[in-house]
């Protein structure tokens, strides 16, 4: 008979085994323990065992056929033969824990279907990290035995998924009929359509670069679907970087579901955003916890029932009503969905990927809106970083709460002392760098790095960071820039105390300290802790701890170190320069990768910085709307750091200007909220439409706030808004809704030693460092906020760049190819925007 259904051992286990409670997960953290403990324990069995030994069986069972898998940890053939299941535990139990037993048994179960064998002993041994046994639980069963049991679970979960199975089918033919959601096809979107099927289908890599308002999200959400019904795909993964760019692939699949399309959709929020009483997952401290899984199967199964169509909003409610942790049930949902919702970082970051989705990888389909924003947040879940500040924070507290003589107390000290060791010995070997230039070719990796005490290598990469402004995000750019001042000297001057080094390696003492503290802070989060401050820093730690273990762990040719000292305190980072392996490993096999934006380009070395190969498909669009319905003006304007004052009272006249010209709504970006204030003191002087101002850390009713008067209230406006911010990409704010934009120099990020050694390795791999590193994200940046002004086909509006560079053809060559560009004159771009209505 062919097989119907799959399932995993270790699936049948957690469907019939779980315990009552939510409690707290250790993470990547405990992955990766277990991981070593049962490396060590394999390696004493080698000589008698066979190691990860496969198992699979095809079990018929009531009309149906299951194909039950999995990997055995130790196996040895004998009479009887015997299957042993290791199990990582820092205190064993009394018994074998059900959860363990059944999973030793079940493969016990495959093994005697698929020999014959008459009886198996199976073993569950509890291990130290080090693979030492603390105790053994072992038990024989016969073959009758182990295939009734497994028969026996095999029948309640078939009871779900046939169901679920039956349903399957019903969606497929209403998605073999399923038109495309709208009237007719623009420009570009049926070509994006049939590539990503095409790359659904032969299950390889597309990266799209296609101009905002192209309609992306319909073009790849319609054909994943088609292939979804055609069974080329089981599942369709939907990332965005954030929540503002979900909108528009919801009001598709709406469409979609409107016409007929029997899906299921769920959305998965950050936790801190949907908790409603942030607090530990633990049933001492949140009553959501206590019992949860005894509550959710009846809230899953009214979930079911109902349309099928799970937002934030809808699983809050439910959540509520069944008291419930609303971002468990949200993560649950995610097995019965068809499309989910999700931040990137769900797949990408090892410490918050979703597992269940993880796993079955190869079943799925993702599709990656706005991804040229992957590049950074990989980078960043992929880097791990020690400051001492928050390390002696954490210390303050656990000393206060539990004692200075308490293991996390003192291993916080010596990690401490550790890190205060690295400055003198990189100062001792110090070679000179010229201030504010980029890195010395020796500390580029992969070249030699002379030595120091403590096996650490000191090349400093003296910084340019800009005096008494240091947050804001785009000051003048470096030397290699020469559209920009002067000699070194003029870059030369930086905080007092502040010192920055690259490193050869990660710093052996650091490490161990590091380690122990670890193993401390997860021994921490096993108890109760006597506050909610002492919690909250123990859950911080520990991610703090396993990212940088974890970037230590994979720490190689494209990972850099670095030491950035400011007064007494230092921070030292593990940063990962290439995220490229992840991406790819994480995409590999799997059935269709979409990697689309707006800002994809250069093309073919964004898919090289994505984790693409020649092997992958790239495709780019220009613009489908009349290039004149944009009328981009570029103006002179000094908007340099050291200038900035200077000109702060001309680039406020020419925003008052351009606004003046065509009333409507506008926004104006700006390189930082410090910029944006100083700007504004000069704005309130002059005649304008009402200001709207964005502020940091606006919150989601503040967000929605702001949007809904460009969206809802008539007359002109102005908003005022940070480049490269919430406001800049993402939001679709058609027609008279928004009339133009004026982006405030051209978003180069802040010297920093980070940015400076990506340049040295692009400079290495690309060979233009400064172009990768600085220029290619600052236009990107420009381009998404120059995007939010023509969204449709009858759209009309202003594009205003200022500042002097954007004369500079080196900035030039990033800007989109259809831009027509004049100079200076607002005014006349205008009259010719009005014309077109004649």
């Amino acid at each position: 008979m062919e097989a119907t259904f799959r399932v995993s051992v270790r699936e049948l286990v957690a469907f019939r085994w779980f315990p009552p409670d939510l409690t707290p997960a250790g993470g990547l953290a405990d992955m990766l323990a277990g991981g070593r403990a049962h490396r060590a324990r394999q390696a004493v069995q080698a000589a008698v065992f066979e190691l990860e030994k496969p198992v699979r069986a095809e079990i018929p069972l009531g009309g149906e056929c299951v194909t039950v898998f999995g990997r055995m940890d130790a196996f040895c053939d004998g009479c009887p033969p015997v299957v042993e299941e290791i199990k990582l535990c820092r205190t064993p139990p009394e018994a074998a824990l059900p959860e363990h037993a059944a999973q030793a048994r079940l493969y016990a179960a495959l093994w005697t279907h698929t020999t014959g064998a008459e009886a198996v002993e199976t073993r569950v041994v509890y291990v130290h990290e080090d693979g030492e046994p603390l105790r053994v639980f072992s038990e024989t069963q016969t073959r009758a035995a182990l295939l009734a049991e497994l028969e026996s679970l095999l029948t309640v979960w078939l009871a779900l998924q046939v169901p679920e199975r039956d349903r399957a089918l019903v969606r497929d033919q209403t998605l073999q009929g399923l038109a495309f959601p709208f009237p007719q096809y623009r420009a570009g979107q049926r070509e994006l359509a049939v590539q990503t099927y095409t790359a659904i289908t032969r299950r390889k890599r597309l990266y799209a670069s296609l101009p905002t308002g192209t309609g992306k999200s319909a073009a790849v959400l319609y054909p994943a679907l088609k292939a979804l019904g055609e069974g080329k795909t089981r599942k369709i993964l939907y990332l965005t970087a954030r929540n503002t760019t979900r909108q528009s692939p919801l009001q598709a699949l709406e469409r979609m579901r409107a016409q007929g399309a029997a899906i299921r959709v769920s959305t998965v929020l950050a936790k801190e955003k949907l908790c409603p009483a942030p607090t530990r997952c633990h049933p001492d401290d949140c009553p959501r916890a206590k019992g949860y899984y005894l509550r959710e199967p009846d809230a899953v199964r009214a979930l079911l029932a109902s349309d099928g169509f799970w937002t934030d909003e809808v699983i809050r409610t439910a959540a509520d009503a069944y008291l419930l942790c609303p971002f468990e049930l949200a993560l649950t949902l995610t097995g019965f969905a068809d499309v989910v919702l999700m931040d990137v970082n769900y797949l990408f970051d090892p410490f918050a990927r979703i597992l269940r989705l993880w796993k079955r990888r190869r079943d799925l389909t993702v599709l990656i809106d706005e991804a040229h924003h992957l590049l950074e947040r990989v980078r960043d879940s992929l880097s791990g970083k020690l400051d001492t500040r928050e390390l002696r924070a954490w210390r303050t507290l656990f000393g206060k709460a539990l004692g200075r003589k308490h293991p996390c107390y003192v291993r916080l000290t010596a990690l401490l002392h550790a890190l205060a060791a690295l400055e003198p010995a990189c100062a001792a070997s110090e070679t000179e760098a010229t201030v504010g230039m980029p890195p010395d070719p020796a500390a580029i990796p992969g070249t030699p790095v002379p030595k120091a005490d403590l096996a650490v290598a000191a090349s400093v990469a003296a910084q340019s960071i800009s005096p008494g402004d240091n947050a804001d995000p785009t000051p003048e750019p470096p030397p290699s820039d020469t559209s920009d001042t002067g000699s070194p000297s003029a870059h030369a001057a930086r905080p007092r105390g502040s010192r920055a080094y690259r490193l050869a390696e990660p710093p052996a003492a650091v490490l161990a300290a590091a380690g122990d503290l670890l193993e401390a802070v997860v021994g921490l989060l096993q108890t109760r802790l006597p506050d909610a401050d002492s919690r909250h820093a123990a859950v911080e730690a520990l991610r703090r701890l396993a990212t940088f273990g974890y970037a230590a762990e994979r720490f190689g040719d494209s990972y850099a170190t670095l030491l950035e000292c400011h007064g007494r305190e230092c921070t030292l980072e593990l940063y990962c320069l290439s995220p490229a392996e992840t991406i790819a490993e994480t995409t590999h096999g799997m059935r269709g990768a979409v990697f689309f934006s707006a800002t994809l380009s250069p093309l073919e070395a964004m898919r090289a910085l994505l984790g693409g190969d020649d092997a992958d498909a790239c495709f780019a669009l220009a613009s489908p709307f009349p290039p004149e319905r944009l009328a981009v003006v570029r103006r002179r304007a000094q908007t340099r750091y050291a200038v900035r004052e200077a000109g702060a009272a001309f680039v406020a006249q020419s925003i008052a200007e351009a606004a003046a010209a065509r009333p409507g709504k506008y926004i104006a970006y700006f390189p930082s909220y410090a910029y944006l204030q100083l700007v504004l003191a000069h704005l309130e002087t002059l005649s304008l439409p009402p200001l709207c101002v964005q502020e940091p850390e606006m919150d989601e009713t503040a967000r929605m706030r702001f949007l809904q008067r460009f969206t809802e209230q008539q007359g002109p406006l102005l908003g005022l808004c940070v480049l490269g911010g919430l406001f800049a990409e993402g939001v679709d704010l058609p027609g008279e809704q928004l009339i133009g934009a004026m982006i405030v120099g051209v978003g180069l990020p802040t010297p920093s030693l980070r940015l400076r050694t990506l340049q040295g390795y692009y400079a290495q791999r690309f060979g233009d460092g400064f172009l990768y590193a600085w220029m290619i994200p600052a236009m990107q940046k420009v381009t998404q906020a120059a995007g939010r002004v023509i969204r449709t086909e009858r759209d009309r509006g202003l594009v205003l760049l200022l500042d002097d560079r954007y004369y500079d053809p080196r900035y030039l060559r990033l800007l989109p190819p259809e831009w027509r560009i004049t100079n200076e004159a607002i005014a006349g771009a205008a009259r010719a925007l009005d014309a077109l209505e004649e």
